[in-house]
């Protein structure tokens, strides 16, 4: 990983230059719970409220800038997610917010005695929703569980829960709190054979994996910007028939066309500007480290090879990364990682691990880290399922280590030092 561009890279976000406790930089490790933010989408929220701050429709130059912005931005996360119609991605506040919204929607098409199908593996924001609309409209839910060894899917598990009444099956592309990789292509042969639609968040593989709506063969799929080098917005991506056949919830005047068929009220439009200066950072890294077709920021048919060079570009130097940090916290006494930890399966898995070490409080071992300037997570980070699944609720989850690009080796040997000083102490 020498050749990596850490210097380069860590100077494109500034708050990485935060100093801890001790003077040294902050290790921000807790990148499942949401990224640092990139310069260039810094700057582009602050070029478009001191330049074009309007609202969208008007008959002056600021209010056609916005308009302009609204459809570079939806045409550039459509690329991003190998959408073939930039007309299906749809904005909102967040994940969360989208998915409730979208459930009441979808709700409107379903009769009492339907079907969802859930998991135990997956963000409570992707089981929540569906099961406050089974007891709305009198649906059964079928759950899925796990292979406790692994923190795999039990597609045995879907298999039987599937049947002639799904009508839809929500499940994580990867987990928030393990980062293990679902087959997504492989669900979805099943639920499509059964009659079903598939849900897929896909909020914590965006900052990790190229990602093509298509080839997954999803229905609907879900992300969130701040988990992506940007902004606090949702984003939406559904098939056009699938959205259309979905009665919208919004005021009378905005229509029923798409795009903006779910799209509530007026857009955070500053934060959609940031969300492109995001995209262009990755476009940008796409060209200069997986040599990428094109320029960085034109609006042209090669935006989407640049978008796939850079995430395949960042997702190897991750997979390294996460060998690393696997086999220097498992060489912590006392000390167990949750999930996928076989070196020849690191393709299987996002650079997330969670673990315990026996005779901590995963809480006292974060804070214990976040003393020294090593930022973590602790807790169940809303995989509520699946912490009780394992039977971690009650010793109070597991702490959480999450990598992105801009982390470094030094980092996670910083964090092995730590914990092998609190263990010892």
């Amino acid at each position: 990983m020498s050749s990596w561009p850490t210097d380069d890279i860590r100077r494109r976000f500034p708050s990485l230059a935060r100093p801890g406790p001790d003077g040294e930089p902050v290790a921000w490790l807790d990148g499942p719970a949401g990224t640092q933010v990139v310069d260039s989408c810094l700057g582009a929220i602050n070029d478009y409220l001191l330049r074009s701050n309007a609202n969208h429709g008007g008959a002056f130059a600021a209010s056609a800038e916005t308009d302009e912005l609204v459809h570079y931005v939806r045409a550039a996360m459509a690329d991003f997610l190998g959408a073939r119609d930039a007309d299906e991605v749809s904005f909102g506040a967040n994940m969360t917010t989208i998915t409730f919204a979208l459930s009441r929607a979808i709700g409107g098409t379903l009769e009492a005695g339907d079907e969802i199908v859930v998991t135990r593996l997956d963000h409570d924001a992707n089981v929540a929703p569906w099961l406050a609309l089974a007891e709305e409209r009198d649906l059964v839910v079928r759950w899925v569980g796990i292979q406790d060894e692994d923190c795999t899917l039990d597609l045995s598990d879907l298999e039987r829960a599937l049947g002639p009444r799904t009508r839809l099956v929500a499940v994580g592309l990867a987990s928030n709190a393990v980062g293990t990789i679902n087959p997504i292509p492989a669900i979805a042969t099943m639920v499509h054979a059964a009659g079903g639609r598939l849900w897929v968040d896909a909020v914590h593989a965006a900052p990790h994996l190229p990602i093509d709506v298509h080839a997954l063969e999803a229905d609907y799929l879900v992300c969130s910007a701040y988990k992506l080098y940007g902004p606090h917005v949702g984003i939406l991506w559904g098939r056009r028939e699938a959205l259309e056949e979905l009665p919208p919830f919004h005021v009378r005047p905005a229509g029923d066309a798409i795009p903006g068929r779910f799209e509530t009220g007026t857009q955070a439009h500053e934060l959609l500007a940031g969300l492109g200066g995001t995209i262009a950072y990755l476009e940008r890294l796409g060209v200069s480290l997986g040599g990428g077709p094109g320029t960085p920021g034109a609006t042209d048919r090669l935006r989407r090879p640049r978008l796939l060079a850079a995430m395949s570009t960042l997702r190897s130097y991750e997979s390294r990364l996460v060998g690393q940090l696997i086999e220097r916290v498992a060489a912590v006494p006392g000390t167990r990682i949750r999930g996928i930890v076989d070196a020849n399966r690191l393709a299987e898995r996002c650079p997330t691990i969670a673990f315990s070490i026996e005779g901590h409080r995963p809480e006292d071992v974060a804070r214990f880290l976040g003393q020294r300037g090593i930022y973590t997570w602790h807790g169940d980070y809303y995989a509520w399922e699946l912490i009780r699944a394992l039977g971690l609720a009650e010793h109070g989850g597991m702490v959480r280590v999450g990598l992105v690009h801009y982390n470094t080796a030094d980092e996670v040997e910083r964090l092995g030092r730590a914990l092998e000083e609190l263990v010892t102490a």
